[in-house]
């Protein structure tokens, strides 16, 4: 054990504590509700980086979901280090499946859980905290900037304007991003690739007012019906995505990397029990799961709204429907040319008789990383010492929309978290492994210190 790690170790029960205090504040940055919260968030992360010694720390873009910028102390000569992350969260329904309150974080068999755990709070601070450890023997040996946004979970409007105005906040010599995690327990990943998404809203009109489905029914079309005609004509049973053109982009990993992919212990079944928890897998079936979710693209209906949904019951044909559906996107796929396809391709599906609008609320373009660079050799390394064993490389169905604009300058983006795939980010129950928490602020320290030496 290192002095750093015993350090670390020594300073454990705290660096919780101050996690709690960051996981109980609600921060949902798509609810409006929450504005001051993830103001809160903000401000508690500001105080966090003024008390560790960073200057020039700064809220940014916004009064209610600025992003935090700090600026380590001045290393001269040597390289620099962006560490981005978010402190917003998703919202935490459905409530009342959580086992406990999704902001009263609580630790359970050495998993800590509440909403935003891995989600980014819990990752981006084992990044904060090892920053602080670095800093323990005086400067640290290598700059440091910090760029924690509230906007991540919903589009990263505010940091992209930031950055169209500001693009040299991302001059750097590496961006650290912890928004990701390990391929499986005992095995640290960096991800080459992240799907990009396009994420819309189908609101279908199909009279003026809603009408009594006795008086009107069997004459009159319902808006729920229409909206389901799109809908089951946009993906085929087995998954297939009918918009045109759409896979006309989409190229198949190399035969090398899907050999890769076959060496990581994965179990079709142990993910369908453990992960899923469903009846069955879906999807194509000539292609593996892996394939699937890292480098095919997705349609996905999140939510239908419209008519009567309340208690009891209610005789009414709607008039107007909306579904929320999303498109994950791969690798040279452009979400401005998937939106002129899914607009055409809806249009064609709609009844003749139904008004369609479709809204495009946000996005991104999908990423590949290129990791020859001597930062991957560190983060390498670092992982190697702490976990015994060095990252390997995977994708990731998810999706950074930031990603792109952080390594404009050129710095080489490093997508290595520390979550593991039962987290359930999104999902109630989400949590963190505590241990994992500090290997993490473990092995950011290492990489940190590696970066100062060159």
């Amino acid at each position: 054990m290192t002095e750093l790690d015993r350090w670390v170790l020594s300073q454990s029960e705290r660096f919780l504590e101050e996690l709690k205090t960051l996981l109980r504040i609600p921060s949902v940055s798509t609810d409006p509700k929450h504005a001051g919260d993830c103001r809160k968030a903000a401000d508690w992360v500001a105080d966090h980086l003024r008390k560790l010694g960073c200057r020039d720390v700064q809220l940014l873009a916004s009064d209610t979901h600025p992003i935090v910028w700090g600026v380590g102390p001045d290393v001269p000569g040597a390289p620099t280090v962006l560490i981005y992350g978010h402190y917003d969260v998703q919202p935490p329904d459905p409530v009342n499946e959580w086992t406990s309150p999704p902001f009263e974080p609580v630790v359970r068999n050495g998993d800590l859980f509440a909403r935003g755990s891995t989600d980014d709070k819990g990752q981006v601070f084992a990044a904060i905290k090892a920053f602080e450890a670095i800093c323990q023997g005086g400067k640290p040996p290598v700059n440091v900037r910090f760029m924690i946004e509230g906007q991540e979970e919903s589009g990263s409007r505010l940091l992209f304007d930031l950055l169209n105005k500001e693009p040299e906040r991302v001059a750097a010599d590496a961006v650290l991003v912890s928004d990701t995690s390990y391929f499986a327990p005992g095995w640290p990943a960096v991800e080459t690739g992240l799907r990009g998404l396009c994420y819309t809203e189908i609101e279908v009109r199909t009279s003026k007012t809603d009408l009594h489905s006795g008086l009107y029914g069997g004459a009159v079309p319902n808006a729920h019906d229409a909206l389901v005609q799109i809908l089951g004509k946009l993906k085929t049973p087995d998954g297939k995505i009918r918009v045109p053109g759409l896979y006309e982009a989409v190229k198949r990993p190399s035969a090398e990397e899907r050999k890769a992919w076959k060496k990581l212990p994965f179990s079709e079944a142990r993910f369908l029990r453990d992960e899923v928890k469903a009846k069955a897998l879906t999807g194509l079936k000539p292609y593996s799961v892996l394939e699937r979710t890292w480098a095919l693209p997705t349609l996905e209906i999140h939510g239908i709204m419209g008519g009567f949904t309340g208690e009891g019951a209610k005789t009414v044909i709607p008039a107007v429907a909306t579904a929320k559906v999303s498109l994950r996107l791969v690798p040279n796929q452009k979400e401005k040319t998937v939106q002129k396809q899914f607009l055409k391709a809806v249009k064609a599906a709609a009844p003749k008789y139904a008004d369609v609008k479709v809204r495009f609320l946000h996005g991104a373009d999908p990423v590949l990383v290129d990791i020859s660079s001597r930062p991957f050799q560190h983060i390498d390394r670092a992982f190697r010492e702490v976990e015994g064993r060095g990252v390997v490389p995977t994708r990731s169905g998810g999706s950074i929309p930031v990603v792109p604009a952080l390594g404009k300058k050129g710095a080489p983006v490093i997508l290595a978290g520390i979550g593991l795939p039962d987290d359930r980010l999104h999902a109630p129950d989400e949590k963190i492994n505590v241990e994992q928490f500090y290997k993490g602020i473990r092995a950011f320290a290492r990489f940190l210190t590696y970066m100062g030496d060159g």
